[in-house]
Order: structure tokens, then sequence, then C-alpha cells
């Protein structure tokens, strides 16, 4: 008789859900154009006009907010699934090649960890034209070994546990031992590392599109937000205080995900 499906815990996953609705429904709470300036209206204050003021060029703060946040939350949506999806694959390889390949995995593997992981996205950065999706496909790639490592660690000490080799005494498949044992055994130690990846995909793309990296720097984003409002914190400390506030926020919400999933039960 199979198991009964496990009650779907919808706490876990209520910072995943805040993330992707945030950049599904953000641009719609924007209450003005956040490229138009507004002459005479420079480094204003909050007011009922203008939620959280305006910058040095009279655009609204808060649709800036709120539009910049599509943009700095697709990117590491797309540079954590890069990541993840060439960790996997590469992490599987470590585990199931066959032994002179696994070798030289390994050393490749290390080498690329021995290289930090933001210079190796600065050189894809450098040799490609700065966009976007050229930040989120440097970002990914960057992070692929790091999650590779944590892939076929996690791999390696679910196939060490003795109920693998119970179930394989008693005619299990390999494909059943893979899906009913091993993925789940796996799987809350990647997804807790994938928010991780996640929160270092975000603060490395908000500090490369403050260097300006990020392509075209008249569009709202996180990054580029506080490359502009630091020249004015004195006088406007919330041009700076929104776009970091919010990216705490959203680091803090990825490691919830981390430290829940992290403490559920694997099977």
């Amino acid at each position: 008789m199979p198991p009964l499906p496990h009650r779907v815990n919808f706490g876990l996953w209520l910072p995943i859900v805040i993330l992707a609705g945030f950049v599904l429904i953000a641009p719609q709470l924007a209450t003005h154009d956040p490229l138009t300036p507004n002459s005479g209206d420079e480094i204003t204050p909050p007011s009922q006009n203008y939620w959280l003021g305006t910058d040095y060029l009279g655009r609204d703060v808060f649709s800036r907010l709120m539009v910049g946040g599509q943009r700095t939350l697709s990117t590491t949506f797309v540079a954590t699934g890069i990541a993840i999806a060439g960790g996997l694959l590469l992490g599987g390889l470590l585990i199931i090649a066959p032994a002179p390949i696994r070798w030289l995995l390994s050393i490749l593997l290390d080498a690329l960890l021995a290289f930090p992981s933001i210079l190796t996205a600065l050189v894809i950065l450098t040799a490609l034209e700065p966009s976007l999706w050229t930040l989120a496909l440097a970002l990914g790639i960057a992070g692929i070994p790091l999650y590779a490592q944590v892939t076929a660690d996690a791999l390696r000490a679910a196939l060490s546990q003795p109920f693998i080799e119970g179930t394989r005494s008693i005619g299990a498949t390999p494909r059943y031992i893979l899906r009913r044992h091993i993925i789940p055994t796996a799987l809350p130690a990647l997804a807790a590392f994938g928010s991780v990846v996640f929160s270092w995909s975000l603060i490395y793309q908000a500090a490369l599109t403050f260097l300006g990296l990020g392509g075209d720097i008249s569009q709202p984003d996180w990054g580029t937000m506080l490359a502009q409002g630091y020249r004015t914190i004195r006088e406007a400390p919330l041009l700076v205080i929104a776009p970091g506030g919010t990216l705490m926020m959203c680091v803090l919400l990825a490691n919830w995900f981390a430290d829940t999933i992290g403490k559920s039960p694997s099977r």
C-alpha cells in the first residue's frame, strides 16, 4: 500500500510565496511613474503624495522601490535557478559518474571553489555585454560550485544511511530507492542551502548594480537606488534606508525559510 501523502506545511513556504508575490504585484502598487522627474519636488520628505519622499530628481521613492524590487528579485530568482540546476547536475555527477570522471570533476570543483565567487561573476560580466540578465547569468554560474559541493555531500550522507542497504537487500529498484529514500533525505539540506544561494545572489546583485554593472542605470533597481541615494544620505537618509531595509527584509525571509526547512522532518 503506498504511503499517505505528507500534509503540506503552508507556513514553511510562506517566505517564498511572499517574495514571489512581491515580484508579481509590486509594479502595480507604484503610485507614480518611477522614471519621471518632478521639477520643484527634489528631495522632499514623506507626504500624502509621496509616501517615501522623492530623490534628488524629484522621482517618487516608493514607486521606484516597487518597480526596482521586481527587477532585483527577478534577477535573483533567475540566478538562483541557474546555480541550483547547475549544482544539482554537477553534484549528481560527482556521485554517479565513473571513477575517473568523478576524480576529474572533483579537481575542477576544488579549483572553482578556490576562486572567489564574486570574482567569477565579475570575470563573466567583463566578458559579456552588461545587462540585468547577463548579471543573473554571471551570479548563477558563480553559485554553481558551492551548490554542487553541498549536493554531493547531501547525496553521500543519504547513501550512507543504513536503511539504504536494507532497502537494496529486499530487492528495491534504484529508481524506488532514489524516489522514496535518497531524495526525501537530501531534500531539506538542498532546499535550505538553495535559500542561502538566494540570499547570496540578492546581496551581490545589489552590490554589482551599485557599481553600475547591471546594465541601464536609468532603470530603478535596489542597488542603483543605494548608489544614487548615498550621495544625499545626510539630507535624505530614507533614500538609502528604503532600499537597504527592503534588501534586509528579503534576506531575513530567505533565512527564515532555510531555518524552518532545516528543522522540518525529512521523511
